[in-house]
């Protein structure tokens, strides 16, 4: 039920108050919490995911940088029974 307040004196009500607090940033709030009892009750596990996600990024970037560096340039391959295969690397 939304309750408004008697117009003022220059005749403009003011707004009712709004509670917009969503129920989605509380799950959030708990998943971040329960995120952390378990990092803490795992140290093992948690060093071992922390280092995954710390390599698959060095690996992202380190492909990232070759692909930059290789932009344009062609290779010849000779593969047995097939020939030369010419080999360019370009981007998307």
């Amino acid at each position: 039920m939304t309750r408004y307040s008697a117009p003022s004196s220059d005749g403009i009500a003011p707004k009712p108050y709004v509670y917009n607090q969503s129920v989605g940033g509380g799950l959030v709030l708990i998943a971040i919490l329960f995120g952390l009892l378990v990092a803490v009750s795992h140290p093992v596990y948690t060093m071992m995911a922390v280092g995954a996600v710390a390599v698959a990024v060095s690996l992202f970037r380190v492909t990232a940088a070759v692909g930059r560096r290789l932009h344009g340039r062609m290779t010849e391959l000779d593969v047995p029974g097939v020939g030369t295969v010419q080999i360019r690397v370009t981007g998307r």
